[in-house]
């Protein structure tokens, strides 16, 4: 009986050993060359793979341009620059670097790592070209010889420029303060005002005060069917904006209000969905009457200004530069 139990024994043990190396050298997929398990070495690996491919001139495995690169023939070798292969490191879940971030001063670090400032997803006032672009155009004034003694005034100027917009947003609402300096606020206008002189005024003085979000309403536009006419539309708005020909004095540039910055609704509904998905916001300027009843709901603060505008004329900058 006893060695009946011991021969039952043997022969479950040996058929699982033999299970195990079946499936261990004749089933399994052998490993992805420069690819981790998982958690911190994935990572770590990438990293590596990453460095090594910046070093050797070629690019990490398993990126998008080794993929690419792998039905091409053998005979004919292709190199890349540390710059693409840094590049390279975005396929391997590294974050990307935002294009409008201002390097802190002595970061020592890679382009990419500088994701690390974001604050809720969002680049904040101080560390964006708007920030300091009244110092460096006051310097860039007073250096040349056309600037004049009203140069060395641009900041006192725009400070009181920006104060009687402060005085005409807030009339309204009795004991109301602005955000504080860099806040992130938003702004909403129609499509047919990004042309106006005015606009430019409140947009630049409010830009280089805070973080600022554009949204257009583009309700009455021309109807866009296709994907790739609904972006030439927005980048025809984007470019208007930051190319007027008529603006002088308060002249709009990508270094205060970056193009991405400039979002597009088409909808009350688009408008609120974007309010309430960007973190941090603490002031909403718009016409909408439906838009300010739901974003007050969830505790935002809207300011409304009157739709009336003559001609093309913006109405919120016919409202705040009278």
């Amino acid at each position: 009986m006893a060695s009946a139990d011991a021969l039952l024994y043997g022969s479950i043990v040996g058929f699982a050993v033999v299970s195990w190396l079946v499936w261990k050298f004749l089933l399994s997929a052998p490993p992805r060359t420069g690819a981790a398990s998982s958690g911190t070495s994935s990572a770590a690996a990438a990293a590596s793979s990453a460095s090594r491919a910046g070093r050797a001139g070629a690019p990490a495995p398993g990126t998008a341009r080794t993929r690419r690169a792998a039905g091409a023939s053998s005979s004919s070798p292709t190199s890349y620059s540390s710059k693409e292969a840094d590049d390279d490191a975005f396929a391997f879940g590294q974050p990307r670097c935002p294009p409008h971030v201002v390097e802190p001063a002595g970061w020592g670090k890679k382009k990419y790592e500088l994701s690390g400032c974001l604050v809720q997803g969002v680049v904040p006032f101080r560390s964006t070209p708007a920030s300091g672009y009244e110092a460096r155009l006051q310097s860039q004034l007073c250096a040349s010889s056309a600037g004049g003694d009203a140069a060395s005034d641009l900041i006192v100027a725009n400070r009181r420029e920006r104060a009687r917009i402060f005085a005409r947003m807030f009339a309204g609402q009795k004991g109301a303060r602005p955000p504080n300096r860099g806040a992130n606020i938003v702004l909403a206008i129609r499509h047919t005002d990004v042309s106006c002189a005015k606009l430019q005024k409140v947009l630049f003085l409010l830009g280089t005060y805070y973080n600022l979000f554009l949204l257009i309403d583009g309700s009455g536009a021309p109807q866009c069917t296709k994907d790739e006419e609904v972006r030439e539309f927005v980048k025809r708005l984007r470019s208007e904006l930051l190319n007027h020909s008529d603006a002088e004095e308060y002249r709009l540039s990508s270094d205060i209000l970056p193009p991405h910055r400039i979002a597009f609704a088409s909808t009350s509904k688009g408008r609120v969905a974007f309010v309430r998905q960007l973190h941090g916001t603490e002031l909403v300027v718009d016409c909408d009457e439906d838009v300010i009843t739901e974003l007050e709901r969830f505790g935002f603060r809207v300011i409304v200004y009157p739709q009336k505008s003559e001609g093309r004329v913006s109405a919120l900058g016919n409202y705040l530069v009278p």
